[in-house]
């Protein structure tokens, strides 16, 4: 499959058209050739689409074409080939013989995924409404050479009025004199009723107001503005226009008409219109359908590149909130909405009902319109729902579009909070997890009611579907970072008492190191060690042991306060207490308030020479660190200190350089 077959298949629908329908890509490659050109030119699709279509057309190559199509395969506007200048850009002939005559409309599409376009050629036949112009020249030609008759040969003219009302009577459209002051028409053939139903003496007898009410309303401005310029138009001048007008049976017709000032009176006012009239319905009913139909086209693009949009981001970001936002905004934008809102819900289910609690999440909302931003709603499924109609409707999956509000069928709770909404047509679509309702997706229109088209809600049902996508992906993220960070917490921590571990007091006391060295200020240490902690096992065994270090892990936290203090069991029975921005003075009181906690504890300790209950030996040391000395020296210097302590008969703080008992409690 080549890059240009999905956009073959998915111009299929150009072969409905009666026009010529021409595709190209930026190589000039035909990508598609519709039933309409099979048929002029005799080249079926399969022998032309995929070829260069200057091997068949040379002119192709010529610069008044190259020129153009360049700007269209670059994405520039559209353009007109037409039929006076070029007469056909697809040479061929009619079965008469005479060549077709062609007005072309280049437009340029975008290439999926790509940055260029294809250029998509829109062949209008013309060769009948060319020679019709042809003859309507020719008939104004005649009418100004009557006209230069009629002064001559008005008696005459007078005379043979029955034979050019035969003339007239006989021409296949509306054929009509109006007389500019007295505001009536003089004279209409019979094709007004073969057209319209109506009879000559019911036409002549219609007044100006009558004729308005004639006219389709949504034109009678067209009306009074074409009569503006008919009052303004020089001799000659041909002004033409067209409208819609209710005939007998009541229904539309396109008329299109072309009127030229007939005759002044001696003052030089207009006196008579002449003018012609051609239904054009069909013509009107072919341009809607295709104009219907580019319509479709369009909001198809404008589906996918918002499905598009909506994926990307899903694809490219794992920050719910961020595509949430997103998606809202596009849906307000590509549905003209006026406010655009997902509601999480959180559904609470025993066996007699269930309850809900909700809150508006995101939303896109016009500056005209309140903001229901992170409001709070409540629901009881059981009783009267107050926020959400689908809620009402046993939590199924289908998509509910209301057209009117004010005459739904739906509780009195929820039409008020649709009320203070001023919400006038509304549509929701669940969003799943699997059989989990997540949430809604809320559509809502304020201004005025609306009729929501299936294709509409079949988007929105789509985006719902990739949002659930994208709420699995957040969720499933955010279990990750959940077990990341226990797998961090448990490779810093020790799993007995809870405390930092080595690895964690190795990284915090190097970073202290290194923050207290810029801001030269000082950095402390406390090195403690559990008396006589083997006899203690020995006596009590491992599980009393474990217990015990547990203890002391709590105590010491209890003496270290502050949230930059940390404490870490330093190997064993062995702990250390980290202190940034703290003096000696200030260490040595918090080995005090340890050493009270510690004695609190009251833990026995029969084969301890030193008490009946646990003790702890702590040494202490402080420093400024500078650039000039190591991390290590400061644990050095706080072990030489607990070694001190240990060496002066247990249970006491020294600081290193001082081997005076600074504190015991005995």
């Amino acid at each position: 499959m080549t890059k240009h077959d999905k956009p073959q298949e998915f111009f299929n629908i150009f072969n409905q058209f009666p026009e010529g329908v021409c595709i190209l890509s930026p190589e000039y490659t035909v990508i598609f050739w519709n039933r309409s050109l099979e048929h002029w030119t005799g080249i079926v699709a399969d022998r032309i689409v995929g070829t260069d279509i200057r091997d068949r057309f040379p002119h192709f190559n010529q610069a008044k074409y190259q020129q153009r199509l360049q700007q269209i395969f670059a994405g520039g506007p559209p353009t007109i080939f037409s039929s006076q200048l070029h007469i056909s850009i697809i040479p061929c002939q009619l079965p008469d013989g005479r060549w077709r005559v062609q007005q072309t409309t280049a437009t340029a599409i975008p290439i999926p995924n790509q940055p260029d376009f294809y250029a998509l050629l829109v062949i209008e036949d013309v060769t009948e409404l060319t020679y019709r112009m042809q003859m309507y020249r020719l008939m104004r030609d005649q009418a100004w050479e009557e006209i230069r008759e009629r002064k001559r040969i008005e008696a005459a003219l007078r005379e043979s009025q029955h034979f050019v009302q035969k003339i007239t009577d006989a021409a296949p459209y509306i054929l009509y004199i109006y007389d500019w002051q007295k505001r009536q028409i003089l004279y209409i053939n019979q094709q007004i009723e073969g057209m319209l139903g109506y009879s000559v003496a019911e036409v002549q007898a219609l007044e100006d107001r009558d004729f308005l009410e004639l006219i389709h309303p949504e034109d009678v401005v067209q009306a009074r503005q074409h009569r503006e310029r008919l009052a303004n138009a020089t001799e000659g001048e041909i002004l033409e226009w067209e409208f819609r007008l209710k005939n007998r049976s009541g229904d539309w017709r396109w008329l299109h008409c072309r009127e030229v000032i007939f005759q002044k009176n001696d003052s030089g006012k207009i006196q008579q219109i002449l003018g012609t009239a051609e239904d054009i319905s069909e013509r009107q009913a072919a341009l809607w359908e295709r104009k219907q139909a580019t319509e479709a086209i369009r909001r198809q693009i404008e589906q996918q590149r918002l499905m598009s949009v909506v994926v990307q981001h899903i694809r490219r970001s794992l920050d719910l909130q961020e595509v949430l936002t997103t998606a809202v905004t596009e849906i307000r934008t590509f549905l003209q909405a006026d406010r655009v809102a997902i509601c999480a819900l959180n559904l609470l289910r025993d066996d007699r009902l269930v309850t809900s609690t909700g809150e508006v999440k995101v939303e896109s909302v016009t500056p005209e319109w309140p903001s229901i931003l992170s409001t709070q709603l409540t629901c009881s499924h059981w009783e009267a729902c107050d926020f959400s109609y689908a809620l009402q409707r046993e939590i199924v999956r289908e998509a509910i579009a209301i057209e009117d509000v004010s005459t739904a069928s739906l509780p009195s709770s929820f039409q008020q909070l649709l009320a203070s909404w001023q919400v006038q047509a509304l549509m929701e679509v669940p969003i799943f997890q699997g059989d989990r309702l997540w949430g809604l997706l809320m559509v809502h229109q304020c201004r005025n009611q609306r009729e929501w088209q299936p294709l509409e809600i079949e988007l929105i049902r789509q985006v719902a579907d990739q949002l659930a996508i994208a709420i699995q992906q957040a969720e499933l993220y955010e279990q990750l970072q959940q077990a990341n960070q226990e797998l961090q917490r448990l490779a810093i921590s020790d799993s007995l008492t809870q405390l930092a571990n080595r690895r964690r007091f190795d990284q915090y006391f190097t970073e202290q190191w290194h923050r207290l060295t810029r801001e030269q200020q000082p950095l402390s240490l406390i090195l403690c060690d559990i008396d006589c902690f083997k006899p203690y096992n020995d006596t009590y065994g491992h599980v009393k042991g474990d217990w015990c270090l547990q203890q002391v892990a709590v105590a010491i936290s209890a003496g270290a306060k502050r949230p930059a203090d940390l404490v870490a069991r330093y190997g064993g029975e062995e702990f250390a207490i980290v202190l940034p921005n703290t003096d000696l003075v200030g260490a040595i009181q918090v080995a005090k308030e340890i050493q009270t906690h510690i004695q609190q504890l009251q833990i026995p300790h029969a084969n301890s020479p030193v008490s009946d209950y646990i003790t702890l030996s702590l040494g202490v040391a402080s420093i400024i660190p500078q650039q000039s000395l190591q991390a290590m020296s400061l644990i050095q210097q706080a072990d030489q200190a607990l070694y001190e302590a240990k060496d002066r008969g247990r249970d006491r703080i020294c600081s290193f350089g001082n081997r005076e008992k600074f504190f015991t409690l005995s």
